[in-house]
């Protein structure tokens, strides 16, 4: 059922339900992996507007955000609403786009790792989606372990020693 999905430019749009603090790392990391991001939420944080290639809209939540004219290759709901996020889920499976909502695991169609980058280097820990929690708490183990700089030592064409 799950899945992980190399979140690279040329995957196209992504729509995120919510503007607090789950949502900003979802943002990030769709930010991060070049996509275009459409966010929805009555209240959108700072951080998620300062983030290149967000399009904020602040209001609520309509059906047609998903079954209208805008084409999404993934949809995330994040909301603190339990109802919005499962009407989110449903009508994203129901337009077959992958979707993953954040308070329902069971409604989730794919997953996001926790992603550790350093330069070209990317590393990426799942759970499958059992707990996201554990997958941030050993990408935080791996990248104490690597320490700073070991993307850029590789792309050098050195070897680099874990915690250097």
């Amino acid at each position: 059922m799950g899945m992980m999905i190399d979140l690279q430019p040329r995957m196209g749009r992504a729509l995120v339900v919510g503007g607090g603090r789950i949502a900003l790392r979802k943002v990030r990391s769709l930010s991060e992996g070049g996509f275009e991001t459409a966010v929805v939420a009555p209240e959108i944080g700072a951080e998620i507007r300062a983030l290149a290639g967000v399009i904020c809209i602040e209001r609520e939540f309509r059906d047609g955000d998903i079954t209208g004219p805008a084409a999404f290759a993934l949809v995330f709901a994040c909301t603190d609403r339990r109802e919005v996020n499962r009407r989110v889920g449903a009508l994203a499976r129901a337009a077959q786009i992958p979707v993953v909502v954040t308070d329902a695991q069971s409604e989730s169609t794919f997953f996001t790792p926790a992603i550790l980058r350093d330069a070209e280097v990317t590393v990426a820990v799942s759970t499958g989606g059992a707990s996201p929690k554990a997958a941030r708490e050993i990408r935080e183990l791996i990248a104490g372990a690597l320490g700073s700089g070991f993307g850029l030592a590789l792309e050098a064409g050195r070897t680099h020693k874990p915690g250097s």
